[in-house]
């Protein structure tokens, strides 16, 4: 059992997540209207995904579109990121059937609380804290940041959130990991 408190993850439909991942995953073959075979170019793993049908058409022509054309350079969009009906935020057009890649990301693992109980950090990776909270900014830099971090497969390292969340509290900060 974990000593520190736990947060659930909730997606804001952003699409930052997925609008440069279209360099790692890329369509290798579409087998019919909501099947495709995808390659994750990291691990060179093949993979199968089912369209969600309230997509097919738009991954079908953006597939379509790109067939025959040399993969440019750089960052691009997943090809699975869809704008969400409505113009509202963004879906992944293959969620339920998306690879592991994708089920272990987290935008971000740890939520950051001042001593009002009001949010002000969100722990990017290991690394990287997004805050305008000058102090919260400068602790992280100076004591957090450094320390060594294991990043198990779709979680937190217990050992690293034990210890950023010591030293939170000792600044009078609350750190939530996210689940």
């Amino acid at each position: 059992m974990n000593d520190y408190r736990m947060a659930k993850f909730t997606c804001d439909s952003c699409g930052k997540c997925c609008s440069s991942f279209g360099s790692f995953i890329s369509i290798e073959r579409q087998l019919n209207d909501r099947d495709y075979y995808c390659r994750y170019s990291l691990t060179r793993d093949l993979f199968p995904v089912h369209v969600n049908r309230e997509y097919a058409g738009e991954v079908s022509d953006r597939y379509s579109a790109q067939s025959g054309t040399s993969a440019s350079p750089g960052k691009k969009p997943c090809p699975f990121l869809c704008r969400k009906s409505g113009g509202d935020g963004f879906d992944c057009a293959i969620y339920d059937s998306r690879p592991p890649a994708c089920r272990d990301f987290r935008c971000y693992r740890m939520l950051v609380y001042d001593r009002e109980n009001q949010l002000i950090g969100k722990v990017i990776g290991a690394g990287e804290i997004g805050t305008s909270d000058d102090t919260l900014a400068r602790l992280w830099r100076e004591e957090l940041a450094p320390l060594p971090h294991a990043h198990p497969p779709g979680g937190n390292d217990p050992a690293w959130v034990k210890k950023v969340t010591a030293i939170l509290a000792a600044h009078a900060f609350r750190g939530d990991a996210v689940e």
